[in-house]
């Protein structure tokens, strides 16, 4: 830009330099044009004259002398004029030139700079990414152990005080969890990986739920936690219940921590002054030991605690707080903490959602109370090299009346595979030999089988499930494994036929019911609109998001118009007319265009996923033709 700049000016400089000596030049031929008119008249004067006196011949061809003098000394001083004008020209320009030059070389050098550091921080990023991928392994694998083997154990009879040890030891393992997902997390949002979802739910059950989650250690402290709702808030938001949770449970585990005696509140509020948005407040207030005024400014910033005494005392890592606040950032909301020593904390969160229309709230999935349903006749073969976690899943599957059996890693899982039949995989990823990711491909190309592949791993890293599903697995659960989500993969299947191992078409997104209707039972037309919808939506949103950084309302209104004929074959309007009708609206606001786009392309990346699931049917369908 300021090379640009330099030579604008010195081009503007050049141009009045030449107009300078084009006038100079002009004015000085005008001067010689006088001179000489001058001199022709004086000899017209002298011929005239030369007739009448001759007296006066003397005086004017001195007269005219002098008249020939000036001309020839104008004449030398233009020429001199010219001279110097040029020459000054010449030098400007030479020293235009070497500055353009100078400048240009140290771009070059800047940039070139520039190009190695920021080749030399991606290096370190990548670094630091494997670093935290493999430290979650290695610490998730052993407390997947732990957590595991202390579920099963509580559920036995026990004596008070081996029961007292059991949960002390669940206890450490859950905190030493919550650290490792707090350094998780704050490696994500420092990477820009930390994404925030919208997606319908009620925060009125959310916000008794999270109080339940804490039912057990209000007991014991005998510090009640009471629960207080504004009537005013919607019964559906549109926003991200994870990281809500998050924040709340954060918020009132550190009110539990530093709270002895008395009670803490979580009150929540609303504000629906602005048509469909609400900006919803989560106060959580305590009556523990507070904090200075002169320290509230620091007990944000990271590894940072009110007082040096207080990890001491009551643990912790100083990150909670930090990651509160960088969550609440990322939802365009603010916090802020008054306090007084020896009274107690109070801590209020702001955050803006809009508030859900019918047609985007899901309906309720009546689910069975039964713990663990039974499941016999289902084949299930565990591959996983370690061998507490062998015998941990062994026993989840024993609970369950499934048959299990073990594989110590790939090449063994695909040796099992090509002589036994089994109904599902649950695959480790990091294993000796032949890795989950491998053996995976292996299943799919070389053996040719379509049964489901649920990766099981103690990487925990942003797009992990992403990148599994990619490589052609089904579905993903992270270690260490909560039975609830063991129970949500097996409540994927209903009565599996032998070999097939097909996933149920429950799908959490996409809606086949108009595609059926309108197929009348023909897998060839619908295994051609699959292939379409794969083939096109992700260019359209591709499209949408470049539209939507240029800020081409435009551009958007016509894409969004688009995707709705894409969408109908999946089943998404539903999901989708709500957000799609507030980007073809020309009076949109942009906060809610960016919403509206935000909600589309996520809703859309997780129906390609399940369309793809879909898809592969078809595959399978052809390779068993005869």
């Amino acid at each position: 830009m300021r090379v640009r700049t330099l030579v604008i000016y010195i081009t503007i400089g050049f141009v009045a330099a030449v107009l300078a000596l084009v006038g100079a030049q002009y004015m000085t031929r005008r001067n010689v044009e006088e001179l000489i008119s001058a001199n022709e008249n004086l000899l017209d004067e002298y011929r005239v004259s030369s007739g009448l006196s001759h007296q006066a011949d003397s005086t004017s061809r001195a007269a005219l002398a002098r008249k020939m003098d000036a001309v020839d000394q104008s004449g030398q001083r233009v020429l001199r004029w010219n001279l110097y004008v040029i020459v000054g020209v010449l030098a400007l320009l030479t020293a235009v030139f070497a500055i353009i030059i100078g400048r240009m070389k140290k771009q070059a050098e800047l940039i070139g700079q520039l190009n190695t550091s920021e080749r030399k921080l991606k290096e370190a990023v990548l670094v630091k990414e494997h670093f935290l991928a493999n430290m979650s392994h290695e610490i998730r694998t052993p407390l997947n152990a732990i957590l595991g083997y202390t579920n099963l154990l509580q559920k036995k009879k026990l004596d008070a005080d081996t029961r007292l040890h059991l949960g002390t030891v669940q206890q450490s393992g859950e905190t030493l969890l919550a650290i490792v997902n707090d350094i998780l997390d704050l490696s994500k949002i420092e990477s820009g990986m930390m994404r925030i979802e919208r997606v319908p739910f009620d925060p009125g059950a959310l916000a008794h739920s999270v109080g339940t989650m804490f039912h057990h250690r209000s007991a014991e402290k005998q510090v009640p936690l009471i629960v207080s709702l504004d009537p005013g808030i919607p019964a559906t938001i549109t926003g991200d219940p994870t990281r809500l949770t998050q924040i709340l449970v954060n918020l009132v585990s550190n009110a539990f921590k530093f709270t002895e005696k008395g009670e803490i509140n979580l009150r929540v509020t609303a504000d629906t002054g602005n048509g469909d948005r609400v900006n919803l407040t989560f106060e959580v207030t305590d009556m523990g030991i507070g904090i200075e005024n002169e320290r509230l400014e620091t007990i944000f910033e990271r590894f940072k605690q009110a007082e040096d005494s207080t990890t001491r005392q009551f643990g912790g890592t100083g990150l909670g707080l930090s990651i509160v606040r960088d969550l609440v950032h990322l939802q365009d909301g603010h916090i802020g903490v008054t306090s007084q020593p020896g009274q107690g904390t109070s801590v209020k969160v702001t955050i803006p959602y809009r508030i859900a229309m019918v047609s985007e709230v899901p309906a309720t999935d009546a689910r069975s109370d039964e713990a663990h349903p039974q499941r016999p006749g289902l084949r299930v073969l565990i591959a996983e090299d370690h061998i507490i976690n062998q015998g941990l899943m062994m026993r989840l599957m024993e609970e369950r009346g499934i048959e299990g059996r073990i594989a110590g890693n790939g090449h063994e899982a695909v040796e099992m595979l090509r002589n036994e039949r089994f109904d599902l995989v649950f695959m480790d990823i990091q294993m000796p030999g032949m890795d989950g990711y491998t053996a995976t491909r292996t299943i799919r190309e070389e053996l040719k089988l379509q049964l489901p592949i649920i990766a099981m791993t103690a990487h925990a890293m942003e797009g992990e499930k992403e990148k599994c599903i990619r490589l052609g697995m089904d579905d993903h659960i992270a270690k260490p494994v909560r039975e609830s989500e063991l129970d949500r993969i097996f409540a994927g299947f209903s009565n599996p036929a032998p070999g097939s191992g097909s996933l149920s078409e429950a799908f959490k997104v996409i809606n086949l019911d108009y595609m059926r209707e309108i197929s009348n039972g023909d897998p060839a037309y619908e295994k051609v609109v699959t292939e379409q919808f794969l083939h096109l939506m992700p260019r359209e949103l591709e499209a949408l998001s470049n539209a939507a950084a240029k800020r081409d309302p435009g551009e958007i209104r016509r894409i969004a118009h688009g995707i709705k004929t894409t969408i109908s074959i999946m089943g998404l309007n539903a999901l989708l007319d709500g957000p799609l009708d507030v980007l073809e609206s020309e009076t949109a606001a942009a906060v809610d265009i960016a919403v509206s786009v935000d909600q589309v392309l996520t809703v859309c990346k997780e129906a390609l996923g399940e369309a793809g699931l879909f898809y592969r049917r078809f595959q399978l369908d052809k390779e068993r033709l005869p």
